[in-house]
């Protein structure tokens, strides 16, 4: 993976120069992976293609294209106004990257410049977030990225848990402007919250998940030892109280008799006389 580059390095926002040329609109190649980061607005593109059929395409915001392989990085909305218009050459600039990755880069970034980016846009920006840092330390962590699209340190965690729980469909609910990375985000934290939340039966040790098989062991262990303080900040720090009793009958009777005895259920305290 390439390194990342500030817009200053050669390579990531250099061209040859700002040399504007013309290109026959036919000429023009729409990579899908790069158009797919772009969310076009198709009131946006009429209001373009009124204006062009008016005025033509100006020249001073001209597309920039993949130096040698014509491929559309920044302005797919002039693009589309153009062919509506009926436009038969466009002016362009072209840009020099050092790997497809920068250049995909390059397209998310122009438009974190120009306007807020959608959730899909986001979703593309976190997949392109590795999870390490590169060996020579100059990794793409998170908040470089956030820093850099001017995005929220939070929206991108949370996107990238999105990419990696959400279910294809909300993702596609995502891409089509559906729903928010938020409201996914938020939707998949409660349900996992409440498949936590019932890992544990009361009163039925074959409704404890296996995940507590570590507890299990920490407790006899610390019992054994005589440390039953410990024991017990443990099973409180681990367990809600509706999921001890359950746990308890999971351990030894030798174990489970030296802890703190639950409470019963269902009794009635008869005052005595």
């Amino acid at each position: 993976m390439a390194k990342l580059q500030t817009s200053s390095k050669s390579g990531f926002n250099a061209g040859d120069s700002y040399n504007i040329k013309y290109i026959s609109i036919d000429k023009i190649v729409i990579d899908p992976e790069i158009s797919r980061i772009f969310s076009p607005n198709e009131k946006i593109i009429d209001a373009i293609s009124r204006s062009m059929i008016k005025d033509g395409f100006h020249k001073e915001e001209p597309l920039t294209l993949l130096s040698g392989q014509n491929i559309l990085l920044d302005g797919h909305q002039r693009y589309a106004g153009a062919k509506k218009a009926g436009l038969v050459e466009v002016p362009y600039v072209e840009k020099n990257f050092e790997s497809r990755e920068d250049a995909k880069l390059y397209t998310l970034e122009r438009q974190a410049v120009r306007r807020n980016l959608t959730g899909a846009e986001i979703l593309s920006i976190a997949e392109m977030i590795p999870d390490k840092k590169a060996k020579n330390g100059e990794g793409r962590t998170v908040e470089l990225f956030a820093k850099r699209f001017g995005i929220r340190l939070s929206t991108l965690y949370q996107a990238k848990s999105v990419l990696k729980n959400a279910s294809e469909d909300d993702l596609q609910l995502i891409k089509e402007g559906k729903a928010s990375t938020k409201k996914i985000y938020n939707k998949n934290k409660q349900s996992s919250k409440k498949e936590k939340d019932t890992e544990f039966a009361v009163n039925d040790p074959q409704g404890l998940s296996s995940d507590v098989s570590f507890l299990k062991g920490a407790v006899i262990l610390l019992v054994d030892k005589n440390q039953l303080p410990a024991a017990e900040l443990l099973i409180n720090h681990y367990l809600d109280k509706n999921q001890k009793r359950g746990f308890y009958n999971l351990l030894p009777d030798t174990v489970s008799a030296q802890l703190p005895r639950l409470p019963l259920i269902g009794t009635i305290s008869v005052p005595a006389h």
